[in-house]
């Protein structure tokens, strides 16, 4: 009852209420701006509305946000995530299911839905074990296009986190309950490879087969790694720290755009390239770089890197864009000669190039405790291709579709295939 006098009272309100910015009503007919308004009420109000929580709800609906359409929405919505089990998988079913998506968990072996007192191997951890009813779990391998019929009925976008890893023996964080228990055996971690390049393709078919207008790719920035420019910035160690995942990563990407470029423009693919990812906290936008161009490197934790992707699959405003991510105030340049010679042509000072617009003045001395207390203001190292925000579709726009590549490297139509 109190819910439906509250509904009454706020279209009555609405009908009175004339919006003086954004609203021209010899385009937009008076009554069309009520039904919407009254329709993002029901959305909002959907619940029942206790009288403990009334007055919250009144100050957090706004007329104005009310008459409002966000860009994307994330209600009723069905994700696949591709690599569920990982990391960065696992923070974005989590990221989806706080926004009340259902999610399908695709890994290649069996895993069980815990909280995290019961995390361990072979677990998808939630926040909430109720909101396991929301999850539906499939095991499938990208690199085995037959088990992956039939996963994506009915699913509006697909997330693909996964990756390629080595046979590496595993091991646990000293300390934890599950040190002794591994560094005491030799449980070896199964290995997966081709999963960036071979494994990515056969996902893109499977999702344009099944009618998947959305793709979100996780790939990365291998600022060291570039094929073709093997000398080009810092040394590659050859060792543990391998370029050989990163070369498959831009072979995939290749393919990806090769494959778009000959489907309908309704199809679309996001590729998102995180800095090295950390295991911190989360930051929000306004710490956040969005860049193009593999210019610049730097940090972003899996946290963030997760909203991001969740902004994107329901962003009207990615399609058929590839950029980097990281924190602003971690940002390296791959070629310190060519940075410095940009910010040179783009009449910075040194300073102000190494720590932003705070340090304009070169006889300003440097202090340790300014650069603790200030948050970095503008850009550091600049290629000219930053884009800067306050929101992630906001920043999404500001970003540069993909060129069309007239020819491609005939080296990724090879026997990389023969697997």
């Amino acid at each position: 009852m109190l819910k439906n006098i509250l509904l009454l009272s706020l279209i009555l309100y609405a009908k009175a209420f004339v919006p003086l910015k954004n609203i021209n009503y010899n385009k937009i007919n008076r009554n069309q701006v009520c039904d919407n308004f009254i329709n993002n009420v029901k959305l909002r109000f959907s619940n029942d509305i206790s009288r403990r929580d009334i007055v919250e709800k009144i100050a957090y609906t706004s007329s104005l946000s009310l008459l409002s359409f966000p860009a994307y929405s994330f209600h009723n919505k069905k994700v696949l995530v591709f690599g569920a089990s990982g990391y960065t998988g696992g923070d974005t079913i989590r990221e989806l299911l706080k926004k009340k998506c259902d999610v399908v968990a695709v890994t290649r072996r069996k895993v069980k839905i815990v909280t995290r007192e019961k995390a361990g191997t072979d677990t998808l951890v939630i926040d909430n074990i109720n909101d396991e009813k929301k999850i539906k779990a499939v095991i499938a391998d990208v690199v085995k296009p037959e088990t992956l019929n039939n996963i994506m009925k009915d699913v509006d976008c697909v997330i693909f986190c996964a990756s390629s890893r080595p046979k590496v023996k595993i091991t646990a964080t000293p300390g934890t309950k599950n040190y002794e228990k591994f560094n005491s055996t030799d449980i070896v971690a199964e290995p997966s490879y081709n999963v960036e390049d071979i494994g990515l393709v056969n996902v893109a078919n499977e999702v344009i087969k099944n009618n998947v207008k959305k793709l979100i790719i996780v790939s990365s920035i291998c600022a060291k790694c570039q094929i073709g420019k093997e000398d080009y910035g810092e040394s590659i160690d050859r060792g543990f720290s391998s370029c050989e995942n990163c070369y498959k990563k831009q072979i995939g990407e290749d393919r990806i755009r090769l494959l778009y470029e000959k489907i309908s423009p309704d199809f679309s693919y996001t590729i998102i390239r995180p800095g090295m990812l950390s295991p911190g906290e989360k930051r929000g936008p306004e710490e956040i770089e969005f860049n193009q161009g593999v210019s610049k490197s730097g940090i972003i934790s899996r946290a963030d890197l997760s909203d991001i992707l969740v902004a994107a699959a329901y962003s009207n405003d990615v399609s058929k864009k590839t950029f980097e991510v990281y924190y602003k105030d971690t940002a390296q340049p791959v070629d310190m000669f060519k940075s410095l010679k940009t910010c040179k042509e783009m009449g910075k000072s040194v300073k102000e190039c190494f720590f932003g617009e705070d340090y304009k003045n070169e006889n300003e001395t440097i202090s340790i405790d300014k650069m603790l207390k200030n948050p970095v203001k503008g850009v550091i190292f600049p290629s000219g291709n930053e884009v800067l925000g306050n929101n992630y579709n906001g920043m999404f726009k500001l970003l540069k579709k993909d060129i069309k590549k007239d020819d491609y490297d005939i080296n990724i139509l090879k026997s990389i295939d023969i697997i």
